[in-house]
């Protein structure tokens, strides 16, 4: 359709692109690296779940959401991102459990790694709930290919961002998000 305004490298009009396929190819490749996340307004309604600590304590997403806004984190304890990302969101939950947020991680590890994840939690500094996805039926309602992979989902239970994998600056931008949704959730009558 833009034939006609494309010039092939002697600059003559004609159909041939002006840039060569590796380059479009490390074009593409670099803006898919330079959009880690996924935001909108409601992304869909957020799978309801009842999972166990690993001491045995029962948690259930409906129950976190009546207090408030909820980030669920779905992580395992050999993925290194995991470990760069999980006390960005102790610090998220420090700075806003006052105001409601719950921040619920999701263990995603095989039987072999799963005592590793209270090592992990404590070696981390975690205070919030931890939880183990035994068969990991909430990771496929979630359909979790990737960890980490983070929600943010409204007290009404519908998910308003989503992000896939971690980045370093990742958690400025949970971090507006969660703001934001905190900041309409106190306007909301």
């Amino acid at each position: 359709m833009f034939r006609n305004h494309i010039h092939d490298r002697t600059g003559r009009h004609g159909g041939r692109p002006v840039i060569g396929a590796a380059t479009a190819f490390a074009l593409l490749a670099a803006l898919l690296l330079t959009v880690p996340a996924v935001a909108a307004e409601d992304l869909g309604a957020a799978p309801g779940f009842t999972l166990e600590t690993p001491g045995g304590e029962k948690v259930s997403l409906g129950d976190a959401l009546a207090e408030g806004p909820v980030v669920l984190d779905f992580w395992a304890t050999w993925c290194g991102p995991c470990r760069k990302a999980l006390p960005h969101l102790q610090t998220l939950y420090e700075t806003h459990k006052d105001e409601g947020l719950t921040v619920i991680a999701v263990s995603t590890d095989e039987p072999r790694n799963r005592p590793k994840i209270n090592s992990t939690v404590r070696s981390l500094g975690l205070t919030f709930p931890v939880l183990v996805d035994g068969d990991k039926e909430v990771a496929r309602l979630y359909r979790i290919d990737a960890v980490p992979t983070t929600f943010l989902i409204s007290p009404a239970g519908r998910v308003t961002a989503y992000h896939r994998g971690y980045r370093e600056g990742d958690e400025k931008r949970l971090a507006r998000e969660v703001r934001a949704l905190l900041a309409e959730e106190r306007d909301t009558p």
